[in-house]
């Protein structure tokens, strides 16, 4: 095992979190004070509100995301997550904004991370040892929620009116990327690619569970002849995914924020459904202000 695999495997133990959750309390409540005076924090305070009326696209990482679909959205404002850039071979599009805040994806694949080029890419506070470079374009998101052992359970109750101080613990970087868009001001979001199903789940409790008739949404860079994203082998906690969702619609409603799925079909039915097509034939009237 490498001491990679090993830090991944600590971090994961339930009882080991329910023996460092005290300490870990004090830890992160002065880390957060201490972040609202970084370079980071006061960044992203000047980012509020800087796209305000506008309209952004969010993408999933899911197996009915194409790069046909990403080509129209070459010109538009949009937020993409971890292992996206293994569709860039097959596209032109790129995103504005990169989130990773998920230990095990940075720590595996920091280098690619900072390759990335011509977009602002927030990572997890926590990882900040890895070291950065002016070029490297990264910015620090703190995130804070409450301490639990058994980190299969949601117990956020609302999202982060100031991500400048810090950004809600939720179970999908795709909620944490819409909380960062309301932030910054956009009324309008639409999600690519969002499936939210996949061939191994695990429920609240730690119980992991495989449908291999299930295409996962999760992918590794592995896509069939017409630029589709092929399997992975992720194990995602679809519950509290969808707390997380309920979470962001809730919070968006309460700001004056409309959030649509124009994901191609699979399980997300948090957000009303647009036709993705139809977004681009009515261009003039559903993605205007300055997009």
């Amino acid at each position: 095992m490498s001491i990679k695999d090993g830090i991944i495997k600590v971090y994961h133990n339930k009882a080991i979190r329910a023996i460092v959750s005290p300490f870990y309390f004090i830890y992160q409540f002065l880390l957060k004070q201490f972040y609202q005076h970084t370079p980071d924090s006061k960044y992203i305070m000047n980012q509020k509100n800087k796209f305000n009326g506008q309209t952004c696209f969010i993408i999933g990482n899911g197996p009915s995301l194409t790069s046909k679909d990403l080509d129209r959205l070459k010109n538009k404002i949009s937020f993409a997550s971890n292992r996206i850039y293994n569709i860039f071979a097959y596209t032109e599009w790129r995103p504005s904004f990169y989130i990773s805040t998920d230990l095990a994806h940075i720590i595996k694949e920091i280098d690619k991370i900072k390759q990335l080029k011509d977009c602002i890419k927030f990572i997890n506070y926590r990882f900040k040892y890895y070291g950065r470079k002016c070029l490297d374009d990264i910015v620090y998101i703190f995130v804070y929620g409450r301490v639990q052992s058994n980190r299969f359970k949601l117990k956020e109750k609302k999202l982060s009116m100031d991500v400048s101080k810090y950004v809600t613990r939720v179970c999908t970087v795709t909620a944490t990327a819409i909380e960062i868009a309301i932030y910054m001001g956009f009324k309008s979001i639409y999600l690519l690619g969002v499936d939210n199903d996949y061939a191994r789940k695990v429920d609240r409790n730690g119980n992991i569970y495989i449908d291999k008739s299930i295409k996962s949404s999760y992918f590794k860079g592995m896509r069939d002849a017409n630029g589709n994203l092929g399997d992975g082998d992720s194990v995602q906690n679809v519950e509290s995914m969808n707390r997380s969702y309920e979470l962001c619609k809730e919070f968006a409603e309460k700001n004056g924020v409309k959030i649509y799925n124009a994901t191609r079909g699979g399980k997300l039915e948090v957000f009303e459904r647009v036709d993705f097509d139809s977004l681009f034939s009515k261009e003039e009237q559903l993605l205007s202000g300055g997009n």
